[in-house]
């Protein structure tokens, strides 16, 4: 027993100077380098650095962050002042200011500088923002909240903009030899965007001169080819074995071309491809099954072939699950029924209640003419010729005027004075509004289940077009 609580007494002696030793080390590392740099990578770069200098400021490196931008200058950091230095002024900012950074698209993807990081920004500020500086060199408050950010070192959260940018293919340059021999054909060979090297290679421009022996030249860019243009050129079926063969290709160009049913055989091989344009070709309700091989298909054209609205449908339902789609189905059913419940239900209701302001407009207790103007000429009134208008009798020079105003009292409504319909009217043209504003509001409840139920089945599986059909 006595050896036992030697040995942890021992330990317990070693111990103490092993990890004060720890925390010595790493109090010894450089603010900028632990703890700024790291912060700024996170939170700031993707808006502020290489790649992308929102308002002229970049900050990835220390050169660039220095420099500052186009609206602080080199105020982005004034050392000893945090009050001046733009970067705490911002950061500290309310979230749904539009200045604030970082920017707060959604909550779901918002990655603010925590109250740790903020302090260590505003210590290291304070005592001058040398980059030399040591964390142990920090002041009290700037210490204590390194030793946690340390612990909990940020991490770069994409915004939601960021998410929505597809992510470019990593691939090795092109043969150069071969991507010349295609543009000498007429061929547009060039990649699908900046920093990269995948191709878009476009041979429509070449029309009929594109045959299935051209296809040949492109196999050596299979390593590099993601968007292929066939549009208008004469490949075949037999072509498509060849294609096949571009393992990479997630767009693929083939509308008016003579490519058939045995085409889509060869075209299921494609596993990447995303979008598929058959529009024109001789593709039928045959070729459904293999398309259904293209589980990353998202898009497809297929306007003037022989597919029909069941294939089509087929070719939908493979993608998604049976069961959500057939309950949204359901779904959009039932509300549909029930808008036209409602419609049904306030239309005989709103109909009794127009007539009844129609009948309280053609009657009046006025016993004689509110008006000496006539509304349409301006001229003074014969007492003789009256009309009605929503309860009050209204008078005019001739029976012209007032066959011009029985047809549209409304618009003459201003020329007189200071109208004012009777009290009967008023109520029932009140008791018309709001049963309409029941049924609207009722009608854009149903609406708005209807559009989320709508977009939700139409998110489901592939965009499919088959062109314009006539409404039912």
């Amino acid at each position: 027993m006595k050896i036992l609580t030697f040995i942890i007494s021992l330990f317990s002696c070693l111990a103490i100077p092993f990890f004060a030793l720890a925390n010595e080390e790493t109090l010894q590392g450089k603010v900028y380098d632990a703890i700024v740099n790291p912060v700024l990578q996170a939170k700031c770069v993707s808006c502020h650095g290489q790649d992308k200098d929102k308002g002229k400021l970049r900050m990835h490196t220390k050169t660039e962050l220095i420099k500052g931008g186009r609206g602080a200058g080199s105020a982005i950091i004034v050392k000893g002042d945090i009050d001046e230095s733009e970067l705490i002024f911002r950061i500290t900012l309310p979230k749904d200011d539009e200045e604030a950074m970082p920017p707060m698209e959604d909550e779901s993807h918002y990655n603010p500088v925590t109250s740790q990081e903020l302090s260590v920004l505003q210590s290291w500020i304070r005592l001058g923002a040398s980059f030399d500086m040591l964390i142990k060199d920090l002041d009290d408050v700037g210490k204590k909240a390194a030793e946690h950010v340390l612990k909990n070192l940020p991490v770069k959260k994409l915004s939601a903009t960021a998410l929505l940018i597809p992510k470019l293919p990593e691939v090795a340059p092109a043969n150069k030899v071969i991507v010349e021999e295609l543009k000498a054909k007429g061929v547009l060979v060039m990649p699908i965007a900046q920093n990269t090297n995948a191709l878009y290679v476009n041979a429509s421009y070449t029309g009929k001169s594109f045959d299935d022996e051209s296809i040949k030249m492109l196999l050596p860019l299979a390593p590099q080819l993601v968007w292929l243009n066939l549009a208008r050129t004469s490949v075949t079926d037999s072509g498509m074995e060849l294609i096949s063969k571009l393992f990479l290709l997630e767009r693929l160009h083939a509308e008016n071309t003579d490519l058939g049913d045995k085409s889509s055989i060869k075209i299921s091989k494609l596993t990447n491809l995303k979008y598929l344009n058959m529009y024109g070709t001789k593709i039928s309700d045959v070729s459904i099954n293999n398309f259904q091989k293209l589980q990353k298909l998202e898009k497809v054209f297929l306007w003037q072939t022989n597919v029909t609205e069941n294939g089509a449908d087929s070719l939908r339902k493979s993608f998604i699950d049976p069961s959500l789609y057939s309950s949204l189905s359901d779904q959009k059913r039932s509300l549909e029924t029930e808008k036209g419940k409602i419609a049904n239900k306030y239309s005989s209701e709103i109909t009794n209640l127009e007539d009844e302001v129609s009948s309280v407009s053609k009657n009046t207790s006025d016993a004689s003419p509110i008006n000496e103007k006539c509304p349409v000429s301006n001229k003074n009134t014969d007492k003789i010729i009256t009309s009605n208008f929503e309860g009050r009798k209204i008078g005019f020079c001739c029976e012209t005027c007032k066959s011009k105003f029985v047809k549209d009292g409304a618009s003459f409504r201003s020329k007189l004075g200071k109208f004012q319909a009777s009290t009967e009217f008023e109520n029932a043209l009140s008791k018309l509004t709001s049963k309409r504003l029941d049924m609207d509001n009722e009608l854009e409840r149903i609406g708005a289940e209807l559009r989320n139920v709508s977009r939700q089945l139409s998110s489901l599986g592939p965009q499919i077009n088959l062109g314009w059909t006539a409404s039912k």
